[in-house]
């Protein structure tokens, strides 16, 4: 039987009956003789102290089976966390699994994409080699073409700064013509006053035979050379104003009373001021006056 292979079950059993034997054995008593009883009740101090033996080995292997059974409990308690910690773990790994086996049909799928595609990129590649090529000859015409440009700018440049120069000497010859050609008109402008003082001297020089053949005889000259007037009694001509004009040969009112308009420029450009000046101040107008006051 199963009881009797296991200890605790076949103590507890064997104590029940010694305990059954004892009951009958005290209704009994009356009934024996008395050494009968005293074997009796020697046999039952034995048994008694057998079963109390029994009871102490029994109580010890139970004290044993219950710590091993809490052992056992605390082991089964951590294989059942272990199982749990497993069976995460399993459902992790599937999870895990089938991400990866997602991945790698996704995987298989890109790489048959490409493998399909690879004859396509090797002659995009090709094509890519060749404009690569025909980029590179181009980019060594382009660097050719830059060298002659940067040869033809610096010709360029040294063609402007020559240029500069010639502008700048332009500017000087042009300076100098335009001083010569001040000159020119000024010394055209003092022959045409020297002719027409000329032409004054000569009428005067006329007026002045006929007046002498037309007198009664009287000896002697009857006209005094002429001198220079006083410039000054022009109001407008200052001392150094008239010293400019007699160095320019205008010594008297009558030469300023037939200026004209290019001989009040001239004259103005020779004495450093303005053409209105001369007009405002109205110096023919004063010299005209002053010729008819002296006739």
């Amino acid at each position: 039987m199963d009881f009797l292979s296991d200890p605790v079950l076949f103590g507890l059993f064997w104590t029940i009956a010694v305990l059954a034997g004892v009951l009958i054995g005290w209704n009994l008593r009356a009934s024996w003789p008395e050494r009968a009883l005293a074997r009796l009740l020697e046999r039952t101090t034995q048994e008694r102290n057998a079963l109390a033996r029994l009871y102490t080995q029994v109580k010890h292997y139970y004290d044993l089976r219950e710590v091993d059974l809490r052992k056992t409990t605390i082991e089964l308690g951590n294989l059942r966390e272990q199982v749990e910690q497993y069976e995460s773990e399993r459902n992790l790994l599937l999870a895990a699994v089938q991400t990866n086996t997602a991945r790698m049909e996704r995987a298989e799928a890109n790489a048959a994409q490409w493998v399909n595609r690879l004859p396509e990129l090797e002659a995009e590649n090709l094509r890519l080699q060749a404009e690569n090529k025909r980029l590179e000859t181009e980019l060594a015409r382009i660097e050719t073409q830059i060298g002659a440009w940067k040869t033809l700018h610096a010709d360029f440049a040294g063609m402007q700064r020559q240029l500069r120069e010639l502008e700048e000497k332009n500017l000087l010859l042009e300076q100098e013509r335009r001083q010569l050609r001040e000159q020119l008109d000024i010394a055209r402008a003092r022959i045409e006053q020297q002719v027409r003082e000329l032409e004054r001297y000569a009428i005067q020089v006329r007026q002045l035979a006929e007046s002498a053949s037309s007198s009664d005889g009287d000896s002697g000259p009857t006209h005094t050379p002429a001198r220079p007037d006083d410039l000054l009694r022009i109001q407008g001509i200052s001392s150094e104003y008239a010293a400019r004009l007699r160095d320019m040969g205008v010594v008297s009112f009558v030469q300023i009373s037939e200026w004209e308009d290019n001989d009040i420029l001239q004259v103005a450009k020779m004495l450093g001021i303005s053409f209105t000046i001369i007009v405002q101040d109205d110096w023919m107008g004063q010299a005209q006056m002053l010729v008819a006051g002296q006739q």
